[in-house]
C-alpha cells in the first residue's frame, strides 16, 4: 500500500491549505520520528504557515474590495434621495412643498454624509435614519418611504459587511500564492516519496494506519475535484453541443 497522487494544482486555495492541513495533523497523530520524516515534516510545517499568511492576506484583500463596493453603494440611494427631495421643493401643493422642506432640512444637516470616512459616515448614518424615521409623516406626504427604506438596507448591507471582515494587513509576505502553494507542495511531496520509498524497501507495516488516514483524504479531495470538472464539462456542453465530439 502506497500513498496515492493528489491532484494539487486542481485544489482550490482553501482547499489546498485545508487539504495539507490534514496532512500535518495526520502526520503529527503518527509521529514524525515512527515515519522517519522529522526534517521534511518541519519543513512542510514551516512552508504550509507561510501559505496560510498568504491566503489570509488574500481573503483579507477580497473583503476589502467587497467592503468598499459595500461603501460606495450605500452612498448611491443617499445621493439620489437628497435630488428628489430637493427636487420637491417647489411642488405645486403646498403641503408637498413644506414637506420637502422639512426634510430638506435634515439633509442639509447630513450633506458631507458621503464624503465621510468610513467609521464617520457609520456613525452619521445612524444619526440621519433616526432623524428620517421621526419625520416619517413627512416622509410619507412626499411618497419617499421606499427610498428611506433603500438607504437604511445599503447601510445593514455594509455593517453585515464590515461584522466579518478582518483587519487589513499592509504587510505581505514574501510569496505570492500560486509560488507558496508550490514550496507546500514540494514539502509534501518529499514527505510522500520518502515514505513510499521506505515501504518499497520494508513493507507498509509501519505506515499502515497513516497511509490509509491519508489515501482516504486524498480520494475525498480527488473525487471533489472530478465532480467540479465534470459540472464545467456539462455546463460546457449544454452550450456546445459539438464539444464532446471526438474527430
Amino acid at each position: 500500500m502506497f500513498i496515492k497522487k493528489i491532484h494539487y494544482v486542481e485544489l482550490q486555495n482553501e482547499e489546498h491549505v485545508s487539504f495539507h492541513i490534514y496532512v500535518d495533523d495526520y502526520i503529527s497523530e503518527a509521529g514524525a520520528a515512527t515515519l522517519r520524516v522529522e526534517t521534511q515534516s518541519a519543513d512542510h510545517k514551516l512552508k504550509l504557515a507561510i501559505e496560510k499568511s498568504v491566503l489570509d492576506l488574500v481573503l483579507k484583500n477580497s473583503y476589502t474590495m467587497r467592503v468598499n463596493a459595500a461603501d460606495a453603494a450605500r452612498d448611491v440611494p443617499i445621493r439620489g434621495f437628497f435630488k428628489v427631495v430637493k427636487g420637491m421643493l417647489n411642488h405645486f401643493n403646498p403641503a408637498v412643498a413644506q414637506a420637502a422642506y422639512n426634510i430638506n432640512l435634515i439633509d442639509e444637516r447630513f450633506s458631507n454624509l458621503p464624503r465621510l470616512s468610513k467609521e464617520k459616515q457609520t456613525s452619521a448614518e445612524e444619526s440621519y435614519l433616526t432623524a428620517l424615521k421621526a419625520n416619517m409623516a413627512d416622509i410619507n406626504t412626499l411618497g419617499l418611504t421606499d427610498w428611506v427604506m433603500e438607504i437604511e438596507a445599503k447601510e445593514n448591507a455594509y455593517l453585515e459587511m464590515v461584522k466579518n471582515r478582518n483587519n487589513e494587513d499592509d504587510l505581505k509576505p514574501a510569496f505570492n500564492m500560486r509560488a507558496s502553494r508550490v514550496e507546500t507542495d514540494d514539502a509534501c511531496e518529499a514527505i510522500i516519496n520518502r515514505i513510499n520509498a521506505f515501504i518499497t524497501i520494508e513493507g507498509d507495516a509501519n505506515y499502515v494506519g497513516f497511509v490509509t488516514k491519508l489515501n482516504n483524504r486524498i480520494d475525498q479531495y480527488n473525487n471533489t475535484i472530478a465532480q467540479r470538472k465534470g459540472v464545467v464539462a456539462a455546463a460546457k456542453k449544454k452550450n456546445d453541443p459539438t464539444a464532446s465530439e471526438t474527430k
